[in-house]
């Protein structure tokens, strides 16, 4: 987003610098910071909107679609910020005028296109798209909604993105010093709206999507515990997934689709199986009641949570977090033995609340037995053990090594807070930011 904000201002700056003999004019340096607050919200809503679409080439860039959404709300905020700025530099002359504090300044006649004054069309087009989009905002911010409305209220978005562009293309500076910034307006306006049709029109995600028959449901019994399931699916057609990676799934049952973590994929036999924990209202549905021969629409497969390059590694999966590792380790038996064997040593720590919840346990135990260089930690808090960044440092000595997290975020921050204490940098500590609104 800094990268992005620099270049904006840059393409903005030789429209400012070819007026410099009026810098003492308060209307020219309104004008210009209408302009800029303009463009910098147009690009903060174009960028999201590009982001929001889930493209494969983006989400390698941001390395990973968690990461994706994550920059996709910075900019909705900064999108926000630009465009209240944007306002008070609209509104605030009005209101110094009208109090008599600044004279009203010359204007010449206002264009006309086809005999349309589309000027004013255009100022109360922005007008009321940033009504709109405050108020897009604050719901889309303050999550005041359920996820499934929240689908819906998005939708809002697209509409607000073109609106945008209609306001900025109408309203610009058609001069040599402002054919920067112009290009500019007009690749984000591309942007913006091409990526506001394909979301209106429902499109995101259709090219990695495959149609599918759940195959299998198995519950876990967990007496007194959120219900845990083990799912099978049949596709119709295979996916671009790796191991780690998480897809959505939607059982056209009406809801959001909702992402979840593989467990394996079966690429020659269509088959992909997920672990899934009734943790939402959502989930305590669906582990409840989708039974064999359910239709499902797999979409993905995201993330770019997968194995790293280093010889020493640990492994943290916390509760149903350890499904992605799971996911590896049928990774790693698949492979050549020779490549497997290009890590040194692997911990993996299994954090349960206790042994009675280490569902995948036994499953862990059967993919290690062939790969000797795995070692696996059953940490159950039932029992009084708890991991924490002392025990994890200990298990290499004085290896370098790096650590991948699934589990709870406060659990996380915290295991990442001890472990920096002991000198492992933030780029050795991958992790998953779950949370796609």
């Amino acid at each position: 987003m800094k990268r992005l904000t620099i270049i904006l201002v840059l393409l903005w700056l030789p429209s400012l610098l070819v007026r410099w003999e009026s810098f003492d004019s308060f209307f020219t340096w309104r004008h210009q910071l209408i302009m800029l607050s303009g463009l910098l919200a147009l690009g903060y809503m174009s960028i999201a909107v590009l982001l929001s679409l889930r493209l494969r080439w983006v989400e390698k860039w941001t390395l990973g679609l968690d990461k994706s959404y994550q920059i996709h709300k910075q900019l909705g905020i900064g999108a926000t910020v630009a465009l209240i700025f944007h306002w008070l530099f609209v509104e605030g002359a009005k209101w110094l005028v009208q109090a008599g504090i600044i004279a009203r300044p010359h204007r010449g006649p206002r264009p006309i296109i086809e005999g349309i004054h589309w000027r004013p069309i255009a100022e109360s087009v922005g007008e009321w798209t940033f009504y709109l989009f405050l108020v897009f905002a604050v719901i889309s911010l303050i999550q005041a909604i359920s996820y499934q409305k929240f689908k819906y209220v998005h939708k809002l978005g697209g509409l607000l993105m073109i609106a945008g562009v209609f306001h900025s293309q109408l309203l610009l500076d058609w001069n040599s010093a402002s054919m920067p910034m112009n290009i500019a307006i007009g690749t984000l306006s591309i942007i913006g709206t091409v990526g506001a049709l394909i979301s209106l029109m429902g499109k995101i995600g259709s090219a990695n999507r495959a149609s599918g028959i759940v195959k299998d449901v198995y519950r876990y019994s967990t007496p007194d515990k959120p219900q845990v399931i083990r799912l099978r699916v049949q596709l119709n057609t295979p996916l671009q997934v790796k191991h780690g990676q998480f897809v959505f799934l939607d059982f056209e049952d009406g809801e959001t689709p909702h992402p979840f973590s593989i467990l394996n994929y079966e690429r020659d036999k269509g088959v992909i199986e997920f672990g899934i924990k009734a943790l939402g209202d959502y989930t305590q549905h669906l582990t409840r009641h989708i039974q064999n021969g359910a239709t499902v629409s797999v979409e993905g497969g995201y993330g770019c949570f997968q194995i790293s390059q280093t010889q020493n590694q640990a492994w943290v999966g916390a509760g149903i977090g350890i499904v992605p590792f799971v996911s590896r380790l049928y990774w790693l038996q698949k492979r050549r033995p020779e490549e497997a064997r290009s890590y040194e040593k692997i911990h993996l720590f299994y954090c349960v609340n206790s042994r009675k919840e280490a569902l995948f346990e036994s499953e862990i135990i059967n993919l290690i037995s062939s790969l000797d260089f795995v070692v696996l930690h059953l940490v159950s808090a039932e029992d009084g053990e708890f991991l924490c960044a002392d025990r994890l440092v200990r298990s290499f000595e004085d290896s370098n090594y790096d650590v991948s997290f699934c589990g709870p975020k406060s659990f996380g921050q915290q295991l990442r807070a001890g472990l920096m204490k002991y000198g492992l940098s933030k780029r050795d500590f991958h992790f998953e930011r779950f949370s796609m609104r």
